[in-house]
């Protein structure tokens, strides 16, 4: 009787592995190339005005970032959407309302999905292609609608863990060591967790934190590009 429960507990974890595996099958981490390239991505806004001003240090130093925002946010700021175009950004799609997509129904996360690319579109004139799941979590429903959606999940390699960290030299710290070649940097613009758009507390340290990072990684020899652009250089 025992030897019959490890079995059927067994083959469940086996079951569970192997959805947990396909869910995450063709998610991007890094792109594995040697060029010293590296992605900037910035979660969660738009947040008026840490994102303009986010956009503001981003033209200083030349360097095109991809912006993944929240689909209420970018109903309460459809401006700033258009201005990370308008600059020549990358936008990606990150859930309407943030909620963890582990749900087993393609229909629920396809809503999801449809809802914040339909918002991108009608602001900036194309859907994006990219997608990055609310705290890099994501379940078979996903991976079902990502795939008939023909879109990418974005996850990362490298993170400056602002959502903890408010110092900006220990957030540059955190991304500046952890940086390879390839490598898909997460910071934050914005506040997934907060239901109110007009909430959102302060990124200011994650925009310093962008000088920081910036600078020590061109000195390292270091080129910035978009998520799409890493993901289409020759490996």
């Amino acid at each position: 009787m025992v030897r019959k429960i490890i079995v059927y507990v067994a083959v469940i974890i086996i079951i569970f592995v192997g959805i947990l595996l396909w869910s995450y099958s063709g998610a991007i981490v890094t792109a594995p190339v040697t060029e010293k390239v590296v992605a900037l991505t910035y979660d969660d806004g738009p947040n008026p005005p840490h994102t303009q001003n986010l956009l503001d240090m981003l033209e200083r130093h030349s360097v095109k970032a991809t912006f993944f925002p929240k689909g209420q946010n970018i109903e309460m700021f459809p401006e700033s959407v258009r201005a990370i175009v308008r600059e020549g950004h990358e936008i990606g799609n990150h859930s309407y309302s943030h909620h963890p997509m582990v749900s087993l129904s393609k229909t629920d996360m396809l809503e999801e999905l449809v809802l914040s690319n339909r918002l991108i579109e009608n602001l900036v004139g194309y859907e994006p292609v990219l997608f990055r799941p609310p705290y890099g979590i994501q379940g078979p429903g996903l991976k079902m609608a990502l795939e008939e959606l023909d879109m990418t999940s974005i996850l990362m390699s490298s993170s400056g863990l602002d959502w903890e960290i408010t110092d900006p030299k220990l957030i540059a710290s955190a991304v500046v060591e952890s940086v390879e070649p390839g490598s898909i940097v997460l910071l934050h613009d914005g506040h997934g967790d907060v239901s109110d758009p007009n909430a959102q507390d302060s990124r200011a340290a994650s925009v310093e934190a962008t000088d920081i990072i910036i600078k020590e990684l061109k000195a390292q020899g270091y080129r910035f590009v978009t998520v799409g652009e890493l993901i289409e250089l020759p490996k």
